[in-house]
């Protein structure tokens, strides 16, 4: 019997898991599958003033958040505060969750689409639960790209400057610019002075994909997310959002997030919920995680596990994870011991992988981890779990990205500090519970 989860978490006031610690190389054959997006929290400075600022008057709030509100407006603190809470609470009474339309691109990306300023501005942005930077490419980045759409502050007449520099560190790139402010719309809602950042200079593992940037829905200790903004106007019904992840070319409804909570249209059943491990990240604590067949089951303390909307596949301890790969008759790749190539023939018999959350099995099927391939004419399977030789406070975590939330529809609840899976809708899931 097999340890997977003996290590018990840390306890810290930041996440053990940081996504800058993926490993970075992957095999030649499977670049489509490399980690997008998985962004380092960076630190973020206040705004900076400008002698162009109104040093009195409400303007004057947005750069002091922390003064009294009743130091800036000429009326009793009580009403202000009394006339906020009464909008925000009858914008909440009328307000309904929003659907945003998803792209999915050969299953290991996701996108939608957002407008920046005024006149809006379109850009095709990854939402990544990792971070909770939001940026878009600059119209003075560099260098210059035609195919690239960028944002020009000098056509948005509700630009406002803020010039603090920002730097985001990838698995597989950079990027590094400026701070700004605009309004930001998504899904028809408006997130008014946004703060986001303007990127000068990308790694060129940037180019030549349909998204141009990120929208963070991670946490932020400092200023509010795009989420946090829409949800501190009462704009939203509730704290929440979702994804529902359906799989390229499967014949189901298209991919969506939900911003204000659920749609039932997209899964069934009840939730299964874990409360969150850190105050600053999407982390939970897993049971254990085993196979199906009773071969390899790896019993422990727990595992600290993250899910992220912009990791392709899952990714868990490297020993740990050596072993699983290994009990699936799984060979390592030449080259890159992280992965492991599966015999194509013997798939359909491969048991499922079990993650064990709340006492409740999230069982993902052969097909669910199983990634094929195509190399010089020949058909390739791989294993869609991945090992990481990376610790930190001597817990190990695992990472569920993509292949995992297509399954399982996945809730954020950051009223409740909780993450929640139901079974993702499909036709097959349909068919079979006729």
């Amino acid at each position: 019997m097999h340890d997977i989860c003996s290590i018990p978490v840390a306890q810290a006031n930041r996440p053990i898991w940081r996504a800058s610690n993926v490993p970075r190389q992957l095999p030649p054959l499977k670049q489509a599958m490399k980690p997008l997006h998985q962004l380092s929290k960076q630190p973020i400075l206040p705004i900076r003033k400008t002698d162009e600022e109104p040093k009195t008057g409400p303007q004057r709030f947005q750069d002091r958040p922390m003064e009294p509100l009743h130091q800036f407006y000429p009326w009793p603190p009580q009403y202000l505060e009394n006339d906020i809470e009464q909008r925000a609470r009858s914008n909440r009474v009328t307000s309904k969750p929003r659907d945003i339309k998803l792209t999915n691109l050969n299953d290991v990306l996701f996108y939608g689409s957002i407008g920046i300023g005024t006149p809006e501005q379109r850009f095709n942005v990854t939402f990544s639960t990792a971070s909770p930077t939001t940026w878009v490419p600059s119209i003075h980045s560099k260098p210059k790209d035609s195919e690239l759409t960028t944002y020009n502050n000098q056509t948005s007449s509700t630009y406002i400057p803020n010039g603090v520099g920002f730097q985001a560190s990838y698995g597989e790139g950079e990027v590094a610019g400026y701070r700004s402010q605009d309004n930001l719309n998504i899904a028809g809602l408006t997130a008014r002075n946004q703060i986001f950042g303007e990127a000068i200079v990308a790694s060129d593992f940037f180019r030549g994909t349909p998204n141009q940037g990120v929208l963070g829905l991670g946490f932020s200790d400092a200023e509010p997310t795009v989420f946090d903004n829409l949800a501190d106007q009462g704009l939203l019904p509730a704290a929440v959002f979702s994804f529902y992840l359906s799989k390229h070319n499967s014949g189901d409804p298209d991919p969506v997030l939900t911003l204000g909570g659920t749609n039932p249209a997209y899964y069934v059943g009840d939730f299964t919920f874990a409360d969150l491990t850190v105050p600053d990240s999407w982390q939970f604590k897993m049971d254990r995680v085993q196979l199906s067949s009773g071969t390899g089951i790896f019993n422990g303390w727990g595992c600290q596990a993250v899910v992220d909307s912009s990791t392709p596949l899952i990714i868990g301890p490297k020993e740990e994870v050596d072993v699983l790969n290994r009990k699936l008759g799984g060979t390592p790749f030449p080259g890159d011991p992280t992965m492991y190539e599966l015999d194509c023939s013997e798939v359909d018999n491969l048991p499922d992988v079990e993650f064990i959350v709340n006492g409740k099995k999230l069982s993902l099927t052969n097909k669910d981890y199983v990634v094929t391939a195509s190399e010089s004419g020949r058909t390739v399977c791989y294993s869609g779990i991945m090992g990481s030789s990376w610790k930190q406070n001597e817990s190990p975590v695992w990472i569920l990205g993509l292949s995992f939330m297509k399954v399982y529809y996945t809730q954020f609840d950051k009223e409740n500090y909780r993450i929640g899976f139901a079974k993702a809708l499909t036709h097959r899931y349909a068919l079979l519970n006729k």
